[in-house]
């Protein structure tokens, strides 16, 4: 066989002999049609064969494109069972897997599948690491990082991602508050209180998008530095220095002094979406299984979207 030709083009045939239409095996391998009729005829250039009659009427294997079909099905398949080895071994070797969360969200609120990979692949190391969003799509894009949830609205930068939940936000303010007696807090109520709030520099996706939903309904909040600790923040809130619009899911941290409201407008869904983001061409074998298991838990929950 002539050693220029590649797996690529088997592919490329293959879809062909398929669909015997070259828009639609040009859709099924996500290209454009001028490039695969170029990748064919250079195909059967090489092999000195025409492997497809063309016309009007459509497109039909010739006699050596027959005979070329089956032998393409078993190169590919040999090809993919080669590969499935070789991950198969690295699994049994080992190596590192690292995972991010973003700090805005409590981890609670996904699915703890650290531990079931760890049983999974005993021979390699599974870390996690807190940060915010905009910095781990850094290290997964560097490739320091394999997978990060991350907030939504955050630029992923050609990363693939994956909506995991929707945290709405509520309202955290000190026990003693005014609005304290309210079940819902409507935003016209927040109007001139001191809100923590973070810098745009942190999550410029996310913070465009609040200013965006705060414009729509006129809202001018007081804004005050947020502290990057949660902790931190809540416990200024718990002393009456400032309220706070964060993810439902930091209820969970129970802070003496500081209780949390619902938003009142209905309307005007806040939200924070939570994703998860890694990159395609990573081919870790723990990765796979580590997007498989958040599919599995994304259909069983509830809470999933």
């Amino acid at each position: 066989m002539n050693e220029s030709i590649d797996l690529r083009q088997f592919r490329y045939f293959l879809a062909v002999s398929e669909e015997l239409n070259f828009s639609r095996a040009a859709l099924r391998l996500h290209i454009s049609q001028p490039p695969l009729s170029r990748q064919i005829r250079q195909l059967e250039d090489q092999l000195g064969v025409q492997l497809f009659l063309r016309s009007k009427k459509g497109v039909t294997l010739t006699e050596a494109g027959a005979a070329f079909l089956p032998e393409v099905k078993r190169t590919l398949l040999q090809a993919e069972k080669a590969i499935a080895v070789v991950k198969e071994m690295r699994s049994n070797i080992g190596g590192k897997f690292v995972v991010g969360y973003t700090t805005v969200f409590e981890r609670s609120a996904i699915p703890d599948v650290t531990e079931v990979l760890r049983q999974r692949f005993p021979a390699w190391q599974i870390h996690t690491s807190g940060d915010h969003s905009i910095n781990l799509i850094r290290e997964v894009k560097k490739g320091t990082m394999d997978a990060a949830f991350i907030g939504l609205h955050t630029d992923v930068q050609g990363l693939a991602v994956e909506k995991i939940l929707e945290d709405p936000l509520v309202v955290a303010l000190p026990a003693g508050h005014k609005l304290a007696h309210k079940r819902f807090i409507s935003f016209d109520s927040l109007r001139d209180e001191p809100m923590f709030w973070f810098e745009r520099r942190l999550n410029p996706g996310f913070y465009d998008y609040c200013q965006a939903f705060f414009h729509k309904i006129d809202f001018k909040p007081h804004i005050i530095p947020e502290p990057q600790d949660h902790h931190i923040m809540l416990g200024l809130i718990a002393e009456g220095k400032g309220i706070a619009l964060v993810p439902s899911s930091l209820q969970c941290i129970k802070r003496q002094g500081v209780i949390f409201r619902k938003l009142k407008e209905e309307t005007h869904h806040l939200a924070m979406g939570i994703g998860v983001a890694w990159d395609k061409q990573n081919d870790s074998p723990v990765l796979q299984a580590f997007l498989e298991l958040l599919r599995r838990y994304h259909l069983k929950e509830d809470a999933f979207l």
